[in-house]
């Protein structure tokens, strides 16, 4: 397909999306036996924007928390006995300057937080008609970063098909042994987007409930491919 359509449809403004005290949300279970970190933009979490129409606090444009792709992934873990803490960061910000400096100052809790997984579900707000190499450049050094750290990383192309940035982003995890979720086809499929429930046009083709509900379930199959639990031990997870 090449660039999506919905590129010039989407209104939503990359910046602003989120204040920077709450760009980092941390939702700790002290019986966790996983560990989430979550970095992503609106499609992750979007703060309250009645100008454009929307007023949640969550993924864009789910109908509410419980249903955005982050706490339905959370559920399906829970639902198989693996209790969760996770951490969600909106790095709409890094995004779009590609400034590494912010990932130890405005999103600095994010990553020291000591997550077993990392998702990155990223790119949509980058400049990739302008700067698509160097935001391939920051990219790889994100993802390269926190896997020498020991997390599991795992990466996703983008809800907005971009086929550069997703060949990009399926090679970089394949050589690097990252986990791959392909998303792109659920962005060209209407029905996974929240046309006619939102006026603003940029809002309504953000992912809706059934698209969120994919993006979860192929994270969750991702997850159950790449890690096992340990026997006896209450949802404790390992590499596999």
């Amino acid at each position: 397909m090449g660039v999506s359509k919905d590129y010039s449809l989407n209104s939503v403004p990359a910046t602003g999306q989120i204040s920077d005290a709450e760009s980092v949300t941390i939702c700790e279970d002290g019986n966790a036996g996983l560990k989430i970190l979550f970095l992503g933009n609106s499609i992750t979490r979007h703060a309250p924007a009645p100008e454009l129409g929307w007023h949640g606090d969550w993924g864009m444009a789910a109908s509410a928390r419980h249903n955005d792709y982050v706490h339905r992934l959370i559920d399906m873990l829970n639902s198989i006995g693996v209790r969760c803490g996770y951490c969600i960061a909106n790095l709409s910000e890094w995004e779009r300057s590609c400034d590494m400096s912010l990932l130890q100052s405005k999103y600095k809790s994010a990553f020291d937080y000591h997550a077993d997984i990392v998702v990155i579900r990223l790119g949509e707000n980058a400049r990739l008609s302008e700067e698509i190499e160097q935001f391939e450049e920051s990219y790889a050094h994100l993802a390269g970063n926190l896997a020498a750290k020991g997390r599991v990383v795992i990466c996703t192309d983008l809800f907005w098909e971009n086929t550069v940035f997703d060949r990009f982003v399926r090679k970089l995890a394949e050589e690097n042994n990252y986990g791959f979720v392909e998303i792109h086809d659920l962005g060209n499929d209407e029905a996974m987007k929240a046309v006619g429930r939102f006026e603003n046009v940029g809002v309504a083709v953000h992912p809706g409930d059934r698209g969120m509900e994919q993006i979860a379930r192929r994270l969750f199959e991702s997850i159950m491919q790449n890690r096992c639990i340990e026997a006896g031990n209450k949802g404790k997870w390992r590499n596999a």
